[in-house]
């Protein structure tokens, strides 16, 4: 019994291997045995293993754990003295959910400062020399932007006994409105009761000025406080254009493989045989051309965007394929980020020899 207990295992591992290797073989149907032209060879990965007499390539920002509520989890926007602020989704667990870390990156790429900001405390408005925290309950301000001084700074707050008649309350948000050099407003609900607060600046300070509403109400993009922040590069953008400051120089087939679409909501995917392989490419930063390669790459181009290339990766034969946009943003200053996925940022520079 024993004995045939062996045999019939052996059997299944015979049969498991055979389907293992029919079903690879089915998935991978060609190889490209041409060599890769010689003047590609030298071209790396945008990784922190990037070797060059020219440029400087470093891993500036980089998020463990992302989520659908966070398809950009790391995002750049400029800020005051020529600088830019990085902000990075700090999630790493439920309870970090919807924090944040800011990172100051002067004129010349470096990393200056940083602060952490704790979504559960209060929400951050970056706004020219200021960071203006607020909550339903409270606020203060900081001149962290400007200065990197974090002293908490108390707003002065007006008609907090809301007992101010409306229209005196409608008559100074209107001269807010007109005449304050800063202003932004938010509403929330406790208990039913559905409040407005009205933040602005005026003689020097932060001021919030209180407001107890009928019923619900809804504060407009336009009135909130995003609209003083313009993000200039985000991390997970996806596009089936190229972007136009990047040329494919090359594409060298490898594998024609099997490999899946997943289109989502509902309406299932469908799959493909294409060529995988290496994509080369060329874009600027700081007046020179910058060459890189991405692996795993496949190009797809259909009649119905005029045979345009459509980029993505693939991981492994069979796998779903994932939009490849290779993003870049370049700073006036001279150095450029780039970003590969959501979960990664990196920033190009000018190694310091070649400045001098």
């Amino acid at each position: 019994m024993k004995k045939m207990w062996i045999w019939g295992s052996v059997v299944l591992l015979i049969a498991v291997g055979f389907y293992v290797f029919l079903s690879s073989k089915k998935l991978i149907i060609d190889h490209n045995s041409q060599p890769l032209d010689v003047k590609y060879s030298d071209l790396q990965e945008i990784n922190g293993d990037y070797n060059s007499d020219i440029f400087e390539v470093r891993l500036i920002a980089e998020v463990e754990v992302t989520s659908s509520a966070s398809p950009n989890p790391i995002r750049i926007f400029p800020s005051v003295n020529g600088q830019l602020i990085l902000e990075c989704d700090a999630k790493v667990d439920d309870e970090t959910s919807f924090d944040y870390r800011y990172y100051k990156i002067d004129r010349t790429g470096v990393v200056t400062d940083s602060i952490y900001s704790s979504y559960s405390d209060y929400q951050v408005q970056f706004i020219d020399d200021f960071m203006v925290y607020t909550s339903d309950k409270d606020g203060h301000y900081t001149t962290w932007p400007l200065n990197g001084d974090t002293t908490k700074r108390r707003l002065v707050e007006l008609n907090t006994d809301l007992i101010w008649a409306d229209e005196k309350v409608e008559a100074m948000t209107r001269e807010i409105n007109k005449s304050a050099k800063y202003w932004f407003s938010s509403s929330f609900g406790n208990d039913s009761v559905w409040y407005r607060k009205t933040y602005f600046y005026a003689d020097g300070k932060w001021k919030l000025l209180w407001q107890k509403l009928l019923g619900y109400t809804n504060v407009s993009d336009e009135e909130s406080g995003n609209r003083y922040r313009k993000d200039v590069f985000r991390s997970g953008e996806v596009g089936f254009e190229m972007p136009k400051d990047v040329r494919l120089l090359y594409f060298y087939p490898e594998d024609k493989m099997k490999y899946h679409h997943i289109i989502g909501g509902g309406a299932g995917g469908f799959s493909v045989y294409n060529w995988r392989g290496q994509g080369f490419f060329e874009t600027n930063v700081a007046g020179k051309n910058f060459r890189f390669k991405v692996p795993r790459l496949v190009v797809e181009k259909e009649k119905y965007n005029g045979f345009r290339p459509s980029l993505y990766t693939v991981s492994e034969a069979g796998g779903s394929a994932e939009i490849y946009n290779p993003a870049f943003y370049h700073s006036p200053n001279g150095f450029s980020f780039y970003s590969p996925n959501s979960q990664q940022m990196f920033i190009i520079k000018m190694k310091r020899r070649q400045l001098d």
